[in-house]
């Protein structure tokens, strides 16, 4: 055991996962906000290292990520021995969108889930999974469940100081597998206040979008993966001008699809006049306010999907079907599709508001 040149305040509670850590095992790990969830997945990670493991850590807190940047799931390989998730480079991201996993459920379980089986396939013999802090409620038990199914964990630690947590783990007490593991707080866990979060989140942002500069992607060579928007066929100009006259507000771009048009406009369409394009144009009309789209951060995939970087999307070219992100990812050719996120910030990480 290395337990003793790991430089925290270690709880004897905790032995038993340090020990599941070493032998090699995934490990999913469960707590609320602040509970030391982090300090508990680095100190399972060095033990598992320490132990000759190859060790993946799957950080999927995406409020308070470690681990890449905010609203995405981050993994890192270490080489070595590290004090802290904060100090680990990104191996890979997978793009959430949001900061918070509520309204996001099947993205961050599938982020996940696709991070993890990276990890394996990277020959990691100990795979530590970091949770976000959402634990109480059917929200909190829906994504669990369905994180855990997804991951397949050999081990869930239930990190908690009374029974908070409880709820979350009662349904695997009788089987085999996954093994529960129940660990209490470190007496070091500290609360941070709402505003220490915010800050935290915006440094993080900032941090990545430092080197970060203007890139033109085409929408043709990288729809959508997630939006109606640029996966129809654009309409003629005389469609626009008669989509404007009948909702009444500045009809930017419009695109015809079998089940609807798609229409991004900058005020607020009149209702009649949503219901008269459905009669004459067919399916149902589909709206984007403009304003959502500014400054809203995105995710940049490849050619099989994967999450190359994120970016702000600062400009729209409906004209040229075109839009201006500011990226660290440095070449727009390799981008093959774009993933729309629900937050938008500022270059400074300054979180501005919310997307559609």
């Amino acid at each position: 055991m290395t337990t003793k040149k790991l430089p925290w305040d270690i709880p004897t509670s905790w032995r038993p996962a340090l020990e599941a850590a070493g032998r090699g095992a995934a490990m999913f790990l469960i707590g609320e906000i602040d509970s030391g969830k982090s300090t508990l997945a680095a100190a399972l990670a060095n033990e598992a290292a320490a132990a000759g493991r190859r060790t993946a850590i799957v950080d999927a807190d995406v409020g308070q990520s470690s681990i890449g940047p905010p609203a995405c799931v981050g993994m890192a390989i270490p080489a070595g021995g590290f004090e802290s998730l904060d100090d680990l480079v990104p191996h890979r991201i997978d793009f959430v969108g949001a900061c918070s996993p509520a309204g996001h459920l099947l993205q961050a379980a599938t982020s996940a889930a696709v991070l993890v089986g990276a990890a394996r396939s990277a020959g990691c013999e100990t795979i530590v999974v970091d949770t976000t802090g959402m634990v109480s409620g059917g929200l909190a038990r829906a994504l669990k469940v369905a994180k855990i199914r997804l991951v397949d964990p050999d081990v869930i630690v239930a990190l908690q100081s009374e029974d908070e947590v409880e709820h979350l783990v009662a349904a695997y007490r009788t089987r085999r597998r996954p093994q529960v593991l129940r660990l209490r707080t470190s007496r070091a866990a500290r609360l941070r206040s709402r505003e220490e979060r915010v800050a935290n989140r915006q440094r993080k942002f900032a941090a990545y979008f430092r080197e970060a500069k203007l890139i033109d992607i085409s929408w043709a060579d990288a729809p959508m993966e997630n939006s109606p928007w640029t996966t129809g066929e654009p309409a003629p100009g005389h469609i626009a001008a008669y989509a404007e006259e009948c909702v009444g507000c500045e009809v930017l771009y419009v695109e015809r699809r079998a089940d609807g048009a798609v229409l991004v406009v900058r005020g607020r369409p009149e209702a009649e006049g949503l219901r008269a394009l459905r009669e004459s144009l067919g399916g149902t009309p589909h709206v984007i306010d403009a304003a959502s789209l500014e400054s809203l951060v995105v995710g940049l995939l490849g050619d099989q999907g994967e999450t190359l970087a994120i970016g702000i999307m600062e400009r729209v070219d409906f004209r040229k079907r075109r839009v201006s992100v500011y990226t660290p990812l440095g070449e727009a050719a390799l981008v093959r599709g774009m993933r729309l996120g629900s937050v938008r910030i500022a270059r400074d990480g300054t979180q501005l508001g919310t997307g559609e």
